[in-house]
């Protein structure tokens, strides 16, 4: 019974582990004195959320600028409307990215969502660079022709 158990624990130690059911990478980040930080992929929820808060973005910069929070709706063979060009602040986006992925040398993660403000505000090329791993770890690659991974699997 006690073997028993004890492989059952490391069978649940094993599916809880928030690092070895995702794609993820060791990364040496020489500004932070030689630091060594894991970045992970991004989870289903993750994803989710992210999504939530690029339309949040998205709708705020529109109705900024005077436009409807929504792009029009066009029917197949009609032209959409001219519409000025609509300029987003990624930060906060790219902030929650690293604050929901960005681990220790530990396995825990370094910030909690309620940091994503103060990241947003410290967001730097080197967060960036960070971020960009993220993605790439996520399947996402930096060119157009990459479709987004949750439409891509018919989740969207």
């Amino acid at each position: 019974m006690a073997r028993a158990k004890a492989a059952e624990s490391g069978l649940r130690a094993m599916a809880l582990d928030p690092l070895r059911n995702f794609k993820h990478e060791t990364v040496v980040v020489d500004e932070w004195g030689g630091a060594q930080v894991i970045v992970r992929a991004l989870s289903a929820g993750d994803w989710a959320e992210y999504r939530r808060r690029a339309a949040e973005l998205i709708a705020a910069a529109r109705v900024e600028v005077g436009l409807s929070a929504q792009a029009p709706v066009v029917a197949e063979g009609e032209e959409a409307p001219l519409e000025p060009q609509v300029d987003v602040n990624s930060n906060a986006l790219y902030a929650f990215v690293l604050v929901r992925t960005l681990f220790d040398e530990n396995q825990q993660r370094v910030f909690s969502d309620d940091d994503v403000d103060e990241v947003a505000e410290a967001f730097s090329p080197v967060h960036d660079r960070l971020s960009a791993k993220v993605f790439e770890l996520s399947g996402v690659g930096l060119n157009e022709d990459t479709p987004d991974p949750v439409d891509a699997a018919g989740n969207g």
